[in-house]
């Protein structure tokens, strides 16, 4: 430090403290091994290093060039993105400064420059290394023109020579680059048809560029699509298709690269309308995902704009084609299609596929961490690669229609399955009020025959809608052009209908017919309408693909049939066998992955070793120990010391032939050594040999002499000895081992930790290679060859992650730390031993080999076996992906069982070409194509099949048509022809439509002129409604106001017309319309955004508006359609505005308003077809700057709106003056002027109407829709039976409801003194129910009595518990009751965990619930692992501990945490959240919490509900063996956790343990239901009521068993004698109140505990009064003052109280219990309450899985049915014995953590 202050620069003014900080900051930096990465971490320390100008300092940029340097060995991933920094910084400008020739007089500056060079020349060079196309940027700066003079005033050679090979690498570059600079840019062939054939087949042509088509300097070979005229024959036909379709996607990918590689673009800003560039994209691993083989790549987010929204970015989504490249295309080009992005706006990663196809698996033997560029297409791959595919699997002789389709023959005829069976019924298309319904009703019609036809009017179509019906039935190849709403969807639904109805007729009909459209939305929008109209069966229809959102298509997806008939799945036993196989292949991989962490760990085992080692070494270094190992003395020793050893299996010596290895000859020894290396026992070593090995080569690792270790393992063997001796006890035999173990495991680890850390101790061992001898010298020095031989080593790639099944606990015991050290090693080849210098060594004896040569030699070894273990995780890998794309395949083909039974498959082209196969075979005959002009030909040839005969194309080439990627392939190539407009120009039959069904004659006119054919107006369209509010239905408002860029792609937006659109909106809302009634429509999917976020800030009365762009409003129409145009610009362009088809589609979407906003004076000047629009609207009057409203109240009353605050000047629909409507109440509506009905409006004055029978007014809020309510006028009126004055409402003396209110005392029976209305006291009904005085009993449940003295009954019969429990039932489903209640078991018929949608089939008289045992594949999964198991067995997929990355439809980002159910938003609902969960999501570590949201609602954070279940673990499942069957709860409010996915291994665990007993619990239904039959019950006397629920809750054992004991109690009480007939009936009443109210004939513990107290009462009465007589004569005063004290007063009468009784009522001799408990058949009330299956901690399960209630669980506890003979099965609730057993304690290790 301090030589670096003294010759710090002085050539700038810096600030010198400032200059120190930086220093010292290094310093620290260097100090650490992760000082990079801590680097990183920092953003304004990393910004100060590059861009502070405190940097342009000699001394400090010495420094940290030399950091750079280092850390490339220490962490290369994080050093190359530091690197990558530098041609942008202004480092090198600094440098450049510094490089300036220096005068000889300056001592100091010229050993400072001395210092310098070396080091900016080797960090130049790794910058060239890294990223080779820089060299231009840093040439510019002329740094190494500096270099270059600087060489030539040194007078180094080491620094002459560096300099020297850095220019020349600089030359090299320069060279490279002109060459490939001179190469064309691809370009599309602009001429004519070539002359020549084509070059080669196009079936042999792959579908994925090369790299030579990619850099090609040939024009590609191209011809045009036939518009005009005939093909040749089908490989004519396909050639030309496929060519242009494959260029289509292709030529975007190739221009973007040749852009990036053009010297203009390379090295600043890439600018391409189609192409997004992402520079510094580093590859981060290999993912063996559930989808295939995926890689993991970090986007720079730095270097794109702040202002993206991944949310609607089109950005980097699934399927886009990526190009990859790491050297700039100059050797490596990877093919890569985006599968996921959802982590990309945390921390920029996605996930991508490679496509094997162009570079094989290359991309997973790439190193992570380096650095890639990628270029984004805006073509999405996916769309092209099953149609070209398909293009290449059609056979040219099997083209389908080929007479028609290719050579365009116009006499086309009748379909083939009709010339078998033509007659037709047209029923369903029959207009049911038609004059002749009823004759035509059962005639069939004649295909062949038109005449035999219902005519137009029948049918309800017009001329043009009935021809093109005739037609579509009556050609092979039909096509109906539709118009506008001329009703072309409708024709196709009636075709649908029609077939539909007679596909027992229809030949054709008796396979499936084929439906397709272009988009999902199309397909959707066709496909629910037919839904609508022929309500058709699940199977009917089958819709394939996944990107329906429809729900009414919903029941009829593939996906839904997959789960209705799972067993087709199931039983497919070649996609159950691939599956099998990829799950065995999966555990192969996290085996792999887990070997090579052990290898950072631990020390080789020595069978790894031999895998790796030389094996003359390995018998070298076991020479020692030879005699003593099993191998040599069962097999080498008998086989004269291996001479007679061979390679195969035999062990064929004889004992006569044993001999020494001293007796052998040299020669002998020689072959014996020869054939034990090629001993096949060396891979079968027995365990004693290894564990010796393992413990010889340790100590020969720390470079201990042979003798010293034989003596130590000799004495470790001896020690193992005795402690095998001495342990007798059960506990040491197993904890001694295990220590034993502990500590050699700890002895390996603590090797290896010296042998890697020994490597940064020295930068490498060739400086100790020196004391060896010649025959065994190992040498590494940094010559030029060994340099060489370094350099071209392969890297061994290790992109491994944590094996999936690693948690948590498993990763903390990972030490990082070697395992950071082990990889620097694997990267550093300068500190690996060379093969030759290994091969050289012969004696691992030898004294040259010392303790640094030895862990030399390890680390090589440990090198070469990573290399092993790498290349079979390659492998691996490739058949994962292999075999996952087989499986994909088969799934394809089995849901041919699905489709085959259909009506109709409806699929997308797309869909259609990746189903080819299935199609085939299903050989559909029917096929209708809707939207057909859009769809590119070659799409409807791949998806029709040859074995169709029937096409019908329905569409509007005016409308829509194909849109290529590339604009010359459509204008010069005909690529955007389809072939519907094909067909129609070659004069092929086809109708049009001419009838529009849809908009006022005023909108329709608009697109008349696109057709050729005069279009007629419907008469349904000619008197509709006009506009409310506004002047005219049809308006076209100008403006001048330019649009903007979004910034994210190409997409435009303009603030005026979004602003104007909402506030038009705003105010046809405020006129009574429904928003499903206004779409707002747009021609950019930024103005759409804009307008979506606009109207979800500020707008939200407005959500539900419907809002879109016109390409994805095709084939739809509502009633009011705002049009925003958008562009509007200095530049003049129109965009998408000026393409005719979409002009027409935008005009022709309204049925009764159509509102158009727009730069009119742009478009006139600009397209003709917008200069005739607008022309015809200007002489309509229907233009202009503004759009006309006016007030619907007060027509007068209007304004003209050109700005979108105008419409603020009609705050309610109507204008500014006062409301003078009269409301129905008579009041003036309190509004001003509004368009909206008056039914809504609220009036807020006070109602003046009087009463008929009194003076008052009603006085109340206006209520004009109901009448007045009774007059609440107090007054003062004597009461007629008391002479009290009172306040009494007036309508009480109307209706003669007087009620005297006035408080008077009152004394209960017991003493309790309260006040009482005077009216209460008079009334006879209410004498036993005034008493108000709080009970304030404590209850059996510990709880205070909520009642009063009233409503207990005195305290004999309280009322419930007003607090609930919550009880969980054994089978895992929970309820509230009331506390302590005894009530039923679970009334749900099963309990499943799983989501799968099947329902069990269970009896409906089952009498329990059954643990449902789903035999399904389990859904248990994440994006990072996945359970494999069927759903009935234990998950083997353990809790993830990553954060969920979705995002939520808000935008904020879900708190859950992976594989649970996202939690709804808890930024939006912070208001509403507990502290503690507010403070966390605020937190400084809100970025990484997460929770779980439990069943219950709460919210738990994942770390402390871990740690309670594992809490719950241990208490519940008991070293014994004994369990309690519980659940894991709630740490809040005790729930229960059983659908927690979280938690489901533990669950299933438990369900595991209980499902075997528990469903023989219950009696078998025929005894139950015998036992109904048989029973008989007396309702004699009973309330209707009560026998109502009776009957109701008699359904299951332990209902009857309830009810039987409620009807023997009450039956106890009514066989009471009359004398105590007045106790008894206040008793009866009581129940019979509580169950009236309660609806149950459910008590609690207390209400049966006081029932049986109060029946032993009433016996004591009964006695008493018998007794009376007796008693006054024989008794004092006192002792029957007693007695009635006990009998009638108001304490309980306990058993206590009965044994006082029982001695008075001369029951003194009488040795028998006098009490009476109530329960029948002598039953306990322990029956009763273990009957009823809770989890209350009394059941327990011992680990046999027998069943035990316990109530009173002691410390000594077991089950005695396992020690029985009997092997009767144990039901639950059935006595166990309790027997004395020592209850271990200790902690369970929890199921969910393995």
């Amino acid at each position: 430090m301090s030589s670096r202050r003294l010759y710090h620069t002085t050539v700038n003014n810096f600030n010198y403290d400032e200059t120190e900080k930086l220093s010292d900051q290094l310093d620290r930096l260097e100090y650490q091994q992760n000082g990079c990465e801590l680097l990183l971490k920092q953003p304004k320390l990393l910004d100060r290093f590059f861009e502070d100008s405190q940097m342009n300092d000699i001394s400090l940029l010495t420094q940290f060039f030399q950091f750079l340097i280092k850390s490339m060995k220490k962490s290369r991933e994080n050093a190359v993105k530091l690197i990558l920094r530098l041609p942008n910084s202004d480092l090198l400008k600094f440098t450049y400064a510094h490089l300036r020739p220096l005068s000889s007089t300056n001592e100091k500056e010229k050993n400072l420059l001395e210092k310098f060079v070396p080091i900016v020349s080797e960090i130049l060079q790794r910058l060239l290394e890294i990223h080779p196309f820089c060299w231009e940027q840093l040439n510019s700066l002329g740094i190494f023109d500096r270099l270059e003079l600087y060489t030539q005033k040194t007078s180094d050679e080491n620094i002459q020579l560096q300099i020297t090979e850095l220019i020349s690498c600089v030359d090299n570059l320069r060279e490279e680059y002109k060459r490939k600079s001179k190469k064309i840019k691809s370009k599309v062939q602009n001429d004519l048809e070539p002359d020549e054939p084509p070059p080669n087949d196009f079936h042999e042509l792959s579908i994925y560029p090369t790299l030579d088509e990619i850099f090609q300097q040939q024009i590609p070979y191209l011809r045009k699509n036939i518009t005009s005229g005939q093909y040749q024959n089908g490989t004519h036909y396909l050639d030309i298709h496929f060519r242009l379709l494959r260029e289509d996607f292709l030529h975007p990918l190739r221009e973007a690269i040749c852009q990036y590689m053009d010297d203009d673009n390379r090295n600043v800003s890439f600018q391409n309308a189609n192409v997004r560039l992402y520079r510094n994209t580093i590859l981060k691993s290999t993912i063996c995902s559930h989808i295939g083989i995926l890689f993991s790549m970090q986007i720079d987010m730095q270097t794109l704009p702040k202002s993206i929204s991944w949310r609607n970015s089109r950005r980097l989504i699934y399927g886009n084609l990526l190009a990859a490249t790491f050297d700039d295309f100059a050797t490596s080009c990877f093919l890569l299609t985006v599968e996921d992005r959802s982590n990309i706006d945390q921390d920029g990663t996605i996930s991508v596929r490679c496509q094997k196809e162009l570079c094989g698996y290359q991309l997973m033997k790439t190193p992570p961490g380096t650095s890639f560029t990628l270029l984004e297409t805006t073509s999405y791959f996916e769309a092209y690669r099953p149609i070209l595919q398909a293009l290449q699997n059609i056979k040219e002789d099997r083209l389908p229609l080929e007479k028609y389709l290719l050579h365009c023959d116009t006499d086309v005829s009748l379909p083939n399955y009709f010339e078998e069976r033509s007659k037709i019924d047209f029923q369903p298309l029959l207009i049911k009020n038609a004059k002749d319904y009823g004759e035509l009703h059962d005639q069939l019609s004649d295909v062949k025959d038109l005449t035999t036809w219902p005519n137009a009017q029948q049918l309800g179509l017009d001329d043009s809608q009935y021809r093109a019906l005739q037609l579509a039935l009556t050609k092979a190849v039909a096509l109906i052009q539709g118009p506008p709403g001329c009703g072309k969807t409708f024709l196709g639904v009636r075709l649908a209908e029609l077939f539909y109805h007679n596909r027992e007729r229809i030949t054709g009909c008796n396979r499936p017919i084929l439906m397709i459209c272009y988009t999902n939305h199309a397909l959707d929008q066709f496909l629910s309408t037919i839904i609508q109209k022929l309500h058709p069966k699940s199977g009917d229809i089958v819709r394939v693909g996944g990107r329906s959102t429809n729900p009414e298509i919903e029941p009829f997806l593939i996906q839904k049939l997959r789960q209705q008939r799972r067993n087709v799945r199931v039983e497919n036993k070649e996609l159950s066998d691939k599956y099998e196989i990829i799950k065995i292949i999966k555990k192969q991989l996290d085996n792999c992955e887990e070997k090579y962490y052990n290898c950072s760990q631990e020390i080789l085992d020595i069978t790894q070793l031999l895998r790796v080692m030389n094996k003359n070494q390995f018998l070298s270094m076991i020479e020692p120990i030879l005699s003593k190992l099993d191998i040599f003395n069962n097999h080498w020793k008998s086989s004269k010391c291996g001479i007679d050893c061979k390679s195969d299996d035999s062990d064929e010596s004889d004992s006569d032939s044993e001999k020494n290895d001293e007796s052998l000859s040299w020669e002998e020894k020689m072959e014996a050594n020869k054939n034990r290396t090629n001993c096949h026992k060396l891979n079968k070593l027995s365990k004693n040999d290894q564990n010796k090995m393992n413990q010889f080569f340790i100590q020969w690792l720390t470079s201990k002499q042979s003798h010293s270790i034989i003596n130590q393992i000799e004495e470790q063997n001896e020690d193992d000895d005795v402690d095998d001796d001495d342990d007798d006890d059960g506990g040491g035999e197993f904890q001694k081992p295990r220590r034993r173990g502990r500590k050699k495991n700890e002895a390996r680890a603590t090797v290896l930790k010296d042998t890697l850390n020994d490597l940064f101790l020295q930068t490498t061992t060739a400086t100790n290679n020196t004391n060896m001898n010649e025959e065994n010298q190992i040498n590494i020095e940094d010559d030029e060859e060994e340099t060489k031989r370094l350099d071209n080593v392969d890297h061994v790639a290790i992109p491994f992650k944590f094996p999936s099944q690693t948690n948590e606990k498993e990763k903390k015991q990972i030490n990082t730390e070697q395992l950071e050290f082990m990889q620097r090693l694997l990267y550093n080849r300068t500190a690996l031993l060379s093969d030759d210098a290994v091969n050289n060594i012969i004696d691992l004896w030898s004294r040259s080999i010392g303790k640094e040569q030895r862990q030399a030699l390890y680390r090589y070894w440990l090198w070469k076996y990573v290399q092993l273990l790498t290349e079979e995780w390659y492998n691996l890998n490739e058949q994962y992906d292999e075999n996952y794309q087989l499986m994909q395949n088969l799934w394809l083909t089995n849901d041919r069982l699905y489709m085959n039974d259909a009506f109709i498959i409806a699929m997308t082209t797309h869909c259609a070409s990746r189903y080819q196969k299935v199609l085939k075979e299903i050989a559909p005959r029917i096929c209708i194509v809707e939207e057909a002009a859009e769809v590119f030909e070659s799409h409807i040839i791949t998806a029709i099949g040859e074995r169709i005969e029937h096409l019908i194309l329905i569409g509007d080439h005016v409308q829509l048509r194909p849109s290529p990627n590339v604009y010359t392939l459509a204008k010069q190539f005909n690529l955007d022809v389809s072939l519907f407009e094909r067909l129609i120009k070659n004069q092929m039959p086809s109708v049009q439509l001419c009838v529009q069904h849809r908009s006022i004659p005023m909108i329709s006119s608009l697109t008349h002129h696109f057709y050729d054919i005069s279009i007629l107006n419907h008469e349904s369209v000619l008197n509709r409604p006009s506009i409310k509010g506004v002047n005219h239905p049809l308006y076209f408002i100008d403006h001048q106001n330019f649009e903007e860029n979004v910034a994210d792609g190409s997409s435009k937006r303009n603030i005026h017309e979004s602003d104007y659109v909402i506030q038009l909106a705003n105010y046809l809302i405020q006129q009574g319309y429904d928003k499903k009634d206004i779409t707002i429509l747009t021609t950019y999917m930024g103005q759409r955004q804009r307008i979506q976020k606009t109207i979800s800030q500020q707008f939200k009365h407005l959500q539900g508006i419907h809002i879109t762009v016109v390409d994805n409003f095709q084939g739809e129409e509502n009633r009011i359609i705002l049009l925003s145009l958008v562009r509007s610009n200095a530049d003049q362009r129109l965009g998408y505005i000026a393409v005719d088809n979409r002009i027409c589609v935008a005009l022709s979407r309204a049925q009764n308003g159509l509102y158009v906003i727009g730069n009119f004076h742009l478009l006139v000047e600009h397209n003709e077809t917008w200069k005739i629009i607008i022309n015809k609207i200007k002489q309509l009057k229907l233009i202009g700057t503004g759009l006309p409203i006016h007030c619907i109240n007060h027509r007068d009353n209007q304004i003209i709106c050109q700005h979108p605050n105008d419409f603020l000047k009609r705050p309610l629909g109507g204008c500014g003056l006062q409301c003078e409507t009269r409301l129905s109440c008579g009041h003036q509506c309190p509004l001003k002027c509004h368009s909206t009905s008056h039914d809504t409006v609220v009036c807020h004055k006070t109602c003046q109407k009087k009463y008929n029978d009194c003076d008052h007014q009603c006085g109340q809020k206006c209520h004009p829709t109901a009448e007045c309510l009774p007059c609440s006028e107090m007054i003062k009126l004597k009461m007629p039976n008391c002479e009290h004055i009172s306040d009494i409402p007036c309508f009480m003396t109307k209706t003669n409801q007087l009620e005297c209110a006035v408080q008077v005392s009152y004394t209960c029976s017991i003493g309790h003194k309260v006040q009482v209305r005077c009216c209460d006291l008079r009334n006879e009904m209410l004498k036993d129910q005034l008493c108000i005085h709080p009970c304030d009993a404590t209850l059996e449940c510990g709880h205070i009595c909520k009642g009063t003295c009233s409503t207990c009954y005195q305290k004999r019969f309280h009322c419930p518990c007003d607090q609930k429990e919550l009880i969980v039932y054994m089978c895992g489903h929970s309820r509230q009751q009331r506390c302590h209640e005894l009530g039923s078991r679970c009334k749900q018929p099963y309990i499943k965990l799983c989501d799968h949608p099947d329902e069990p089939d269970i009896l409906y008289l089952s009498d329990k619930c059954v643990i449902y045992q789903c035999n399904r594949y389990c859904l248990n999964r994440c994006r990072h692992s996945r359970c494999n198991e069927r759903c009935k067995n234990e998950c083997d997929r353990l809790p993830c501990n990553s954060k969920c990355t979705r995002r939520l439809h808000d935008g904020h980002y879900c708190f859950g945490v992976c594989g649970e159910p996202c939690i709804t938003c808890l930024n939006c609902r912070e208001t509403e959240l507990p502290d503690e969960i507010r403070a966390a999501i605020n937190g400084r570590n809100k970025r990484n919490i997460c929770f779980v949201e439990l069943e219950c609602g709460h919210l738990i954070t994942t770390d402390k509900l871990d740690e309670h279940v594992q809490k719950f673990e241990q208490e519940n499942f008991l070293p014994n063996g004994f369990i309690h069957v519980e659940y894991p709860r709630c740490p809040k409010c005790q729930y229960p956790l059983v659908k927690c996915k979280r938690y489901s291994a533990l669950i299933k665990k438990i369900h595991g343990r209980l499902q075997k007993f528990y469903s023989g619990t219950e009696t078998l239904l025929v005894d139950t239901l015998r036992q109904r039959l048989n029973r008989s019950i007396d309702y004699t006397g009973l309330p209707e009521n009560i026998v109502d629920i009776i009957r109701r809750d008699n359904g299951n054992n332990r209902q009857k068993k309830l009810c039987d004991l409620f009807i023997h109690v009450l039956g106890l009480f009514r066989n009471l004698k009359e004398q105590v007939s007045s106790e008894r009936d206040k008793i009866l009443a009581a129940i019979y109140e509580h169950v009236k109210k309660n609806d149950s004939l459910y008590l609690t513990r207390q209400q049966w505990l006081d029932l049986e107290h109060e029946y032993n009462r009433l016996v004591f009465i009964d006695r008493f009064k018998t007794l009376k007589e007796v008693l006054e004569n024989d008794f004092n005063q006192s002792e029957i003052q007693t007695l009635n004290d006990n009998l009638f007063g108001p304490n309980q009468f306990t058993q206590s109280i009965c044994q006082k009784c029982k001695t008075l009522l001369y029951y003194a001799d009488d040795d028998n219990d006098i009490w009476q408990t109530i329960l029948p058949d002598q039953l306990k009330w322990d029956e009763y309450e273990k009957d009823q299956h809770i989890c209350d901690r009394k059941w327990m399960m011992c680990s046999k899985g027998h069943l035990m209630w316990v109530k009173d669980i002691t410390e000594q506890l077991t089950c005695l049915q396992c020690q029985s003979n009997d092997n009767e099965n144990v039901r639950i609730g059935m006595p166990h014995r309790i027997a004395s057993l020592p209850l271990r304690r200790g902690g369970y290790r929890g199921s969910y953590r393995r």
